[in-house]
């Protein structure tokens, strides 16, 4: 990311967010993989985001579990849900293996994909973080925008898989907030 409207540590932040998804085989840049690249920070960012419980090991867990995929096709079915309104789960699975054999595992999500050369593509939320970095950086008389600005709109966005691992992790993201903007240069 070559835009001039980030600053170097703005920049870095993206790049470990993008050798994160490449890590994973994930064809782009999303929210939570900069969420991950804040918590990973070797820089202020990264350090105030850790004292307040934000590490790379507890965003990596919580994404891969909101993204993880149930290990069978009734895994996930509510049996006492169903059995309220008459239904038996298990005279269900029994009669679909009696009829068509057995059920098959649904693959695996996170299947590795091939390396991608170049650049990943960001995704339309991470686009917006990254937009909104740069409106919070206008907004408090700076630019280029930094990596506390694009911190502080990660951890703030309302939509994705970023509320529900803050929430996981016991993060108060609007304290966050506020200490990536207040703490950090």
């Amino acid at each position: 990311m070559r835009n001039r409207q980030f600053g170097d540590d703005a920049r870095a932040l993206v790049r470990t967010a993008q050798e994160r998804a490449r890590a994973l085989g994930h064809p782009g840049i999303c929210s939570e993989r900069l969420l991950f690249a804040v918590a990973d920070a070797p820089i202020r960012v990264g350090e105030v985001a850790r004292e307040y419980g934000l590490t790379p090991d507890g965003v990596a867990t919580q994404t891969d579990r909101l993204l993880a995929r149930p290990r069978r096709t009734f895994d996930n079915l509510d049996t006492e849900a169903l059995a309220a309104i008459g239904i038996d789960l298990d005279a269900v699975r029994e009669a679909v293996e009696a009829n068509f054999g057995a059920v098959p595992a649904p693959l695996p999500r996170s299947r590795r994909r091939p390396k991608l050369p170049g650049r990943l593509p960001i995704t339309g939320r991470a686009r917006s973080c990254l937009q909104a970095a740069v409106t919070e950086a206008g907004r408090r008389g700076v630019s280029p925008a930094g990596a506390n600005h694009l911190g502080a709109v990660v951890v703030g966005t309302t939509g994705g898989l970023v509320p529900p691992i803050l929430a996981a992790l016991g993060i108060s993201a609007p304290t966050l907030r506020a200490a990536l903007l207040e703490r950090t240069p």
